[in-house]
């Protein structure tokens, strides 16, 4: 006959046997939760970034669209007029022709030579662009191509303008002082008198405002050079090819 002391240590021995495995299934317990909730809020957090880049890529689309309709529909078309109405005075300005007959047309076109040339206002629309970088979030387009090619379009447009605005010339200012802004646009012979025409046209025949409008000639063309809308719509093909393939 087994002794009670024998049994109590066999008792013993068996429960100090199991404890080890009930340790390491509490942990295989633990861990396997922590793992599948660290999987879940992977699995959320990048469905949340993925949709967080698809929102800004529809952003920047939309931001570019509207900095081609701009190019496009106001801003090759005033250049136009700008060289149009600069052509149109050089001659007289030069001593190549006579001042004409028709005053009106001729200080309407030395108001006209003016147009774009007023300030330095930025063509691009990037508050989204600039949102991606101040907070980080250009990393959410996981795509490095177009990631790229996004950061290169903001960082040419902007080259492109501080080019611009280096080339800006005091025409603007030197007409402003011969032709009231509110006259620029109803040149009549009343409205003529008031400000002095003969004042008017000896300043503009000056060798001073022919240097003005050379160096005016030199901004327009440049501007008519530059390839802002081709940018654009190269971001915005490439933007497109990008939403059709995912």
């Amino acid at each position: 006959m087994q002794r009670p002391g024998a049994d109590m240590r066999m008792a013993r021995a068996l429960n100090a046997g199991s404890r080890p495995r009930w340790l390491v299934g509490e942990i295989l317990v633990i861990v396997i939760g922590v793992l599948i909730a660290l999987a879940l809020d992977g699995y959320w957090t990048d469905r949340q970034e993925r949709s967080l880049e698809a929102e800004y890529l529809s952003r920047i689309r939309s931001d570019v669209k509207a900095d081609i309709d701009y190019l496009e529909q106001g801003a090759v078309s005033r250049l136009r007029t700008k060289l149009q109405a600069l052509n149109a005075i050089a001659p007289i300005v030069r001593g190549q022709e006579p001042v004409p007959d028709d005053i009106e047309t001729f200080l309407r076109n030395v108001a006209l030579g003016g147009v774009f040339g007023a300030s330095s206002s930025y063509w691009v629309t990037d508050t989204t662009f600039e949102d991606l970088k101040s907070t980080g979030n250009l990393r959410l387009i996981r795509d490095p191509e177009l990631r790229w090619k996004i950061s290169r379009y903001y960082n040419l447009q902007m080259r492109i303008y501080e080019r611009a605005r280096d080339r800006l010339t005091g025409y603007v200012a030197y007409v402003h002082g011969l032709v009231p802004a509110e006259l620029r646009d109803d040149l009549t012979l009343e409205a003529m008198e008031t400000f002095g025409t003969d004042r008017a046209v000896e300043r503009i025949l000056s060798p001073e405002f022919e240097d003005l409008m050379n160096q005016e000639f030199n901004y327009a063309y440049f501007m008519m050079a530059t390839d802002r809308a081709s940018l654009a719509n190269q971001l915005l093909q490439d933007l497109d090819a990008h939403a059709r393939q995912h």
